[in-house]
């Protein structure tokens, strides 16, 4: 064959190749596709009878919006497979196997260890564990954790309280399962796992008490927002009125939470306006520890002239000298069994059921007798 046969015949198989391909593209341009509408918020308004706007409220912000209405607009839209977002309806399901583990902060070692016997368990099952930090006050983080979600969250698990209404709508509009840790919970809104925070707190009055204290302050971290201050306050206040003492505005609250700074300043004030205080309850043992380490600089004695408690039985809390009397339960378990509940939830859909943990009252070298005064 001469080189313009083959020049010929190569140029003629191109555009038989090219013509086929073309054909092949027309016939899909016409073929109908057809897709799946997804619904959206005018569907949902069409079939609750509202506007747009008051459907777009319900979920962005829920508080501008009549209980009645929020609670119609909400049903329609789980009858018609709505989610507010797109994105993480589709993860919904298509399965991002990602979860959320929401906390305070990871500056405090109880929080690093229940975050990792959570990530642990839920990597065991499959599932990536994304981490949010929200400081302590749970009463305005619906931004953040609504985030969380759209990113992929398919669970959450919240340590305290949820006490940011539109963060609750929100969770419960679009089915997340939740498992609130730490507090086990009076309130019914998600479940929880976690201690009694008022028995607690109330093992280590009554402890001290019987040693003959009567002159308490306490070291708190910040409250707003945060059940477990809360709750550790009352019990407190209530304690010892029960016992016929009088607390005379002895309760110092760090606003930021768990600052060394804080409880050296604070133990510092008790000592130059109070002095008469021998018992000093702290609601961590990070105060407990620098309490401790000032009331030595101090020249003072543990526990001869001044006792100090401490709440979480950090690791340090056995090693200072003296050992610090704290309240123990297990973090690290508590994180494993939030992941299991929730493990369960995604995996096959089981209910998730609250409960509570036992804490104790672990006695050591840093408190002793009441000195007579």
């Amino acid at each position: 064959m001469s080189i313009a046969n083959a020049q010929l015949l190569k140029s003629n198989v191109l555009s038989d190749e090219r013509s086929g391909l073309e054909f092949i593209y027309k016939m899909m341009s016409k073929a109908p596709v057809r897709v799946q509408k997804r619904p959206g918020v005018k569907d949902v308004a069409l079939a609750a009878g509202v506007s747009v706007a008051t459907v777009s409220r319900t979920f962005n912000s829920p508080d501008s919006v009549s209980e009645d209405v929020r609670a119609a607009v909400l049903k329609i839209a789980r009858s018609l497979g709505y989610s507010p977002n797109p994105a993480a309806k589709a993860l919904r399901m298509q399965r991002s196997n990602i979860v959320g583990a929401v906390f305070p902060t990871i500056a405090y070692g109880f929080y690093a260890q229940l975050v990792n016997g959570f990530q642990r368990r839920m990597n065991e099952g499959g599932y990536m564990t994304f981490q949010l930090t929200v400081d302590f006050d749970n009463s305005d983080i619906y931004d953040s954790v609504r985030r969380l979600v759209e990113r992929g969250a398919e669970a959450l698990m919240i340590v305290g309280l949820v006490e940011d209404r539109r963060l609750v709508e929100y969770l419960k509009a679009n089915n997340v399962p939740v498992i609130c840790t730490y507090s086990v919970l009076k309130d019914d809104t998600f479940p929880s796992i976690g201690i009694d925070n008022f028995a607690a707190t109330a093992q280590i009055v009554e402890y001290l008490v019987q040693l003959g204290h009567r002159e308490f302050a306490m070291l708190s971290g910040p409250s707003k927002g945060n059940d477990r201050q809360q709750s550790r306050i009352r019990s407190f206040t209530e304690t010892l009125l029960k016992n016929g003492v009088e607390i005379n505005d002895r309760i110092y609250e760090d606003p930021h939470g768990y600052s060394v700074d804080f409880a050296l300043r604070a133990f510092r004030s008790i000592r130059e306006s109070q002095p008469e205080v021998t018992a000093i309850v702290c609601n961590s043992d990070a105060y407990a520890m620098a309490v401790a380490m000032e009331a030595r600089r101090m020249g003072l004695r543990i526990p001869e002239d001044i006792s100090i408690t401490g709440f979480d039985d950090q690791d340090f809390a056995a090693i200072m000298d003296p050992p610090i009397t704290t309240i123990s339960f297990p973090s690290v378990a508590m994180g494993t069994m939030a992941a299991d509940a929730l493990l369960g939830a995604l995996v096959s859909e089981q209910p998730i059921i609250s409960r509570q943990l036992e804490s104790r009252l672990v006695v050591r070298g840093s408190t002793g007798l009441a000195p007579k005064l």
